[in-house]
């Protein structure tokens, strides 16, 4: 499956990639290049993830982590974490993605895969994120169970489900061998933290386009400003006026591609007061002018 874009519901949840199927996993290609905004924006699901980058160098974030990975390096996404990916200096990654229903890894409710080996890697809050690197070997085995499963699901192959199956097993296995320590004393309160973080961004991607203040975007979330400044700093590495920031340039690129207003118009459309601001940020931010970008993703 070739995928574009994402889509979330009200909280930043991707819709559930795999409701309604009776395999428990779906497998996607995507090249960067090829959005209407070369990002995949904050949003969170329940399903685990697991990629490989194929082509360029990629970014990836979560609250309290960030790596870049280059091509045939890879990631794991925990459940419900809070996550955004972008291409590094320019670049616009190719990479092959898997989300993943933990029951296809547990079995039946309560069952030993569950307990012994899901539920140890689950449940540690801290475990947002895990990078597969080359130079690790063990890395490098996990890199090709997963990549192996990926192609079996893609090409359809016969008894696909279970070669699927057995070879995320395998790399779950090697994976909980490679886990770092447990930090038990991190993310106290985490659930209701990033709850907060979630009402916030959700506020700021409703009304980008409007002129907001800090006390609006902590109102969101019934807290001070204060507090909203330092859950964006500890969660997201960012502000909340860096964050409307790349809403709107993000907004606005996505207007440059499939629309054919003005850049005036689109950089009011956005939310910038100013077309010569908006050009400088939007330069800043992706290394051209938003008529280069237009002609740029315009050709053939």
């Amino acid at each position: 499956m070739i995928i574009k874009g994402i889509t979330v519901d009200e909280n930043l949840r991707e819709y559930p990639a795999n409701a309604g199927k009776n395999f428990p996993l779906t497998a996607m290609y995507s090249d960067l290049g090829d959005w209407t905004s070369p990002v995949v924006p904050w949003h969170w699901h329940r399903e685990l993830e697991f990629a490989i980058v194929l082509q360029g160098k990629m970014s990836v974030r979560t609250p309290h982590n960030a790596c870049v990975l280059g091509p045939e390096e890879g990631f794991f996404i925990n459940r419900n974490v809070l996550h955004r990916m972008e291409g590094v200096n320019g670049e616009q990654p190719i990479y092959l993605v898997q989300l993943v229903d933990e029951e296809l890894l547990a079995g039946a409710s309560g069952s030993v895969f569950e307990r012994k080996y899901l539920k140890p890697v689950l449940e540690r809050r801290e475990l947002e994120m895990m990078p597969f690197r080359l130079h690790d070997t063990n890395h490098r085995r996990i890199l090709e169970y997963v990549r192996s499963s990926y192609e079996a699901v893609d090409a359809g192959t016969e008894g696909y489900e279970i070669i699927a199956r057995n070879d995320l097993s395998s790399a779950w296995l090697l994976m909980m061998k490679a886990l770092p320590e447990t930090d038990r004393d991190r993310r106290m309160g985490e659930d209701q933290t990033e709850t907060r973080v979630k009402r916030m961004l959700l506020y700021i991607q409703e009304h980008y386009a409007e002129k907001i203040s800090l006390d609006e975007i902590a109102m969101a979330a019934n807290i001070s400003t204060r507090e909203c400044l330092r859950d964006f700093r500890n969660r997201l590495n960012t502000t909340p006026f860096r964050y409307l920031i790349d809403c709107r340039l993000d907004a606005a690129a996505r207007q440059l591609m499939t629309t054919g207003r003005s850049v005036t118009d689109i950089a009011g459309a956005c939310g910038f007061a100013s077309g010569s601001y908006f050009t400088k940020l939007f330069r800043e931010k992706y290394g051209m002018t938003p008529m280069a970008y237009r002609k740029k993703g315009r050709t053939p």
